[in-house]
């Protein structure tokens, strides 16, 4: 966690994919920089408290959030959360966070990601006109429940550095404008957390081998969801490789997934036999440590009584368990993601023909799509291909040995039927 990132996060320096990165200041006059360093260890020390339980028993989908105070010449408490897919992992900790602000009326909050101002781009239609994206960076941050924002005089034109904008709370923060509307936005989203989160989070049972079992009771209860995401990402193009197995060499244990690692479950496994296989082949290349397989029936009634949800009931943040609410699956989303499909390749056939108006003439009016453009596209665009991805698999050398049938049987199913690259061809007639 390299906290050197907020000094020059003004800049074009891209931050790693889907991480939340967030920074805790206290300012005030007539406080001395022993009297902060002070005041950010107590508030530190109850944040940590306030995580503890989303730490030790909250299904992330990469990783856990983690903070650490910084004495570097500046004070502050910096952090840290690679969210990857799960919006619910951002809005988690994003909702707590915003909800601690209000501990003490001299600590203020800065939240961005990837996206840089990622709260403005929530409250999109409420951000007023001047502050735009080339000013935006360090300038709004959050205090007492409040977004807070310098105003469009300081650093005019442009957004000031962490060091000018630490400047600014420590010498004119009577200055900053509450930003009302983008406020009452960000308070909705965080009104419903952690409920939001605890309802996406799904309880399975499912059958593994011993091994993978040992691992369970004892690591974290995150380890299992993030290494099945991690692994389904690896075999999505190639297919995921099961074998049968006899039933009595497994053994049952529970676990809790967040609702995009249960819907690859389901996908993919459906029994229990069959998501416990996937489970083993995630889990093969950790190394973390193992417990014993006499600890399975305990693990599995903690796993089962839902250690977050009554943690939380203990520190009143909810005041009744909240239940399991599966996500419904949209079939208005599919035929939009159908029709996005068909428009983005008649846009990359007009760009392809405006590109070069010399051969479209010497075509003489040839419209037929070309086997390789297509070839690029439907990679590119149905089966979210990379650059490099799309390259090796030109060079035959993507797949790897022994599961060039099942890849193609896999491309068979995707043109087939009701797909949406069934679709597109279809619309290409």
């Amino acid at each position: 966690m390299d906290h050197s990132k907020v000094y020059t996060y003004d800049t074009d320096e891209l931050l790693a994919p889907e991480t939340l990165c967030f920074t805790l200041l206290v300012t005030a006059p007539y406080m001395d920089s022993a009297e902060v360093r002070a005041k950010l260890a107590d508030l530190r020390r109850y944040l940590d408290i306030e995580l503890r339980p989303y730490v030790e028993h909250y299904p992330w989908h990469v990783r856990p959030v983690e903070h650490k105070l910084v004495d570097d010449g500046h004070l502050f408490v910096y952090g840290e959360l690679e969210y990857g897919e799960s919006m619910t992992d951002l809005w988690t900790v994003a909702s707590l966070l915003f909800k601690f602000t209000s501990r003490d009326e001299n600590m203020y909050l800065h939240l961005h990601d990837q996206d840089r101002e990622f709260l403005l781009i929530e409250a999109a239609e409420e951000v007023p006109e001047w502050l735009e994206p080339d000013c935006a960076s360090n300038r709004v941050w959050i205090n007492q429940r409040r977004v807070v924002c310098m105003p469009p005089e300081y650093c005019e034109g442009r957004s000031p550095s962490f060091e000018e904008a630490l400047a600014f709370l420590q010498t004119a923060s009577y200055r900053l404008e509450v930003l009302h509307e983008v406020t009452a936005c960000v308070a909705r989203v965080c009104t419903g957390y952690p409920e939001e989160a605890l309802k996406r989070i799904s309880l399975e049972t499912v059958l593994v081998k011993p091994s993978t079992a040992r691992k369970l009771v004892a690591q974290k209860m995150y380890v299992v969801g993030a290494a099945v995401a991690e692994y389904m990402d690896s075999v999505r193009m190639t297919g995921v490789k099961t074998q049968r197995r006899d039933d009595e060499e497994l053994v049952h244990a529970k676990i809790r997934v967040n609702a995009i690692v249960h819907a690859e479950l389901e996908q993919y496994g459906q029994t229990a036999a069959g998501k416990g296989e996937l489970i083993d082949l995630a889990m093969e290349d950790n190394d973390g440590e193992a417990g014993a397989i006499e600890q399975l029936e305990e693990y599995n009634k903690t796993i089962e009584s839902d250690p977050l949800q009554t943690e939380l009931l203990r520190y009143n943040i909810i005041d009744q368990r909240v239940d399991w609410e599966p996500l419904e699956p949209l079939e208005d989303e599919k035929e939009t993601y159908e029709d996005d499909l068909v428009e983005k390749l008649k846009r990359f056939m007009e760009e392809g023909e405006n590109e070069d108006p010399v051969s479209e003439a010497e075509d003489d009016g040839d419209d037929e799509v070309d086997e390789d453009d297509f070839f690029e596209f439907f990679c590119r665009e149905a089966l979210h291909l990379s650059g490099e991805e799309l390259e090796q698999m030109r060079a035959g050398d993507s797949v790897p040995s022994g599961a060039d049938l099942e890849t193609l049987q896999n491309l068979a199913r995707a043109v087939s039927g009701n797909s949406p690259a069934a679709t597109l061809l279809n619309n290409l007639k």
